[in-house]
């Protein structure tokens, strides 16, 4: 059977809970991005940080009418988290209320609330789908389930932590704020306020750090210069080091033993996110201070549950209190939301495997494509040697891949039979114009696009998630489209 690019604002998959949202042509992502309601009109369900969700917006709009409230709406986990992230967007809370087992938050127009939404985006701290259900239809039943049986199914990545102590998130982005937030509470005491970000980042995570207005934000850009990391770690105010194994799209990784060292003899905390190739491929806790990896990957590949894991590895300095302060900073994943996730972590180990191997035969015929200027893997490239030494025993690369093109992207890309939207690690095939939805302002000028060329990135790069297709249907969708 041959694959199918949904049409735009479909779901993926069919649920009022999808992660996915099918964006078809580049002009369809251009649309997207510069928020066109011709485009948006088609876009109910997206990736929950980014676009909220229909039942989302409407549980937040039916608590506004019932408690006479105005303005712009936030329905929200709680009210540490509520009140913690506006203070920091500097925005004014006008009211803040209770409605059941989430919060509204409302704060007038204008450009705090601007900023306090992409602090929410950023963070993860906006109502899930599921419990947006659970207030607007609660005479539906909604079973939920405590942690347990998903701290028991992640355990065995985790070694050596006590699964009560593996704190499942809202999102990978709330356990990455929760973890960067618990070495700040570590380290601020003792005068050490800056971050560094090794190499290209996911954008929220490299956003928290740069809105962090009292604290300095050093970007180096090559993994592999630790030499630059140590000038840094020298002048002795560093609080962590935050870097993902692979980072994302670049899919390169540092020399994670040798970082180790450098923030041991330093003093600084070392937070690592696996999340680009999951917990199943890769065995990075003992070099961490703090793991924080994306659940909705690979862990719910069906593509239907937000969800992230903060851990912090007990051998190491400070361990109690920073495992204290990231529960404080913490967003709890929702039970109905956990009972989603219990349903599907028990195939993490299965489901990595299988899109590892798929995604190394289809990185074997993107190479030898005349179409296909350069293709990146984690074991492929200058730190495939960094990679492998972090990688579990008989495990693979993870599903993605990165190409480079020689011809004109847009014609490839709309000419694609796959699922084109954000996210990957699900089971079905999935293709995204990375920049261009992560970074758009700065691919459409020609000072952006610099910029990511001087970071050693292709602005019109493709990232690829290979899913569980059989390899040559996936194939068959990929020569077609690049001819």
């Amino acid at each position: 059977m041959a694959l199918v690019s949904p049409p735009l604002g479909a779901t993926v998959p069919a649920s009022p809970h999808a992660t996915v949202v099918s964006l078809p042509t580049l002009a369809d992502v251009e649309g997207y991005e510069r928020k066109d309601p011709a485009t948006l009109r088609h876009i109910t369900v997206g990736y929950p940080r980014f676009v909220r969700n229909r039942l989302v917006g409407e549980a937040a709009a039916r608590a506004a009418a019932a408690l006479g409230r105005t303005g712009e709406l936030f329905p929200l986990v709680s009210r540490v988290a509520a009140l913690a992230w506006a203070a920091r967007a500097g925005a004014a809370v006008s009211s803040l209320d209770e409605v059941g087992d989430w919060v509204l938050l409302t704060t007038p127009p204008g450009d705090a609330a601007a900023r306090f939404a992409k602090f929410v985006q950023h963070t993860g701290i906006l109502i899930s789908s599921r419990q947006a259900d659970a207030y607007l239809a609660p005479e539906r039943r909604h079973v939920g389930a405590p942690p347990a049986p998903v701290q028991a199914a992640l355990a065995p990545y985790l070694a050596g932590v006590a699964p009560a102590d593996l704190l499942l998130a809202t999102s990978g982005m709330n356990a990455a704020a929760a973890a960067i937030a618990a070495i700040d509470a570590v380290q601020r005491p003792r005068g050490r306020r800056a971050w560094i970000q090794l190499g290209w980042l996911y954008v929220d995570s490299t956003r928290l750090l740069e809105k962090a207005a009292d604290a300095p934000h050093y970007f180096i850009a090559d993994v592999r210069d630790l030499a630059a990391v140590e000038r840094l770690l020298a002048a002795g105010d560093v609080a962590g080091v935050l870097t993902e194994l692979p980072n994302n799209p670049q899919l390169e990784t540092a020399d994670v033993p040798a970082l180790r060292a450098l923030c041991d003899r330093y003093g600084a905390r070392l937070l690592l996110d696996p999340s680009s190739v999951g917990l199943a491929t890769v065995d990075v806790l003992p070099w961490a201070d703090i793991l924080c990896c994306s659940l909705t990957k690979y862990a719910a590949a069906e593509g239907d549950v937000m969800a992230g894991v903060l851990a912090v590895n007990p051998s190491r300095p400070d361990a109690a209190a920073l495992l204290a302060a990231a529960r404080e900073h913490l967003a709890p994943l929702h039970p109905l939301d956990t009972a989603a996730l219990a349903a599907q972590v028990g195939r993490l180990g299965e489901v990595t495997a299988r899109l590892s191997a798929t995604a190394a035969e289809i990185a074997r015929r993107f190479a030898a494509h005349p179409a296909v200027a350069r293709v990146r893997t984690a074991d492929t490239g200058p730190t495939a040697a960094a990679f492998r030494a972090l990688r579990r025993p008989g495990a693979g690369a993870g599903a993605l891949i990165t190409i480079e093109l020689r011809g004109e992207m847009r014609r490839v890309y709309d000419r694609l039979r796959v699922v084109k939207g954000p996210s990957f690690g699900l089971r079905c095939t999935l293709t995204t114009p990375f920049l261009w939805l992560a970074h758009f302002d700065q691919v459409t000028t020609e000072a952006g696009r610099a910029e990511i060329r001087a970071a050693g990135l292709d602005p019109d790069l493709l990232r690829v998630s290979v899913g569980a297709e059989p390899p040559e249907e996936i194939w068959a969708a990929f020569a077609e489209a690049l001819g």
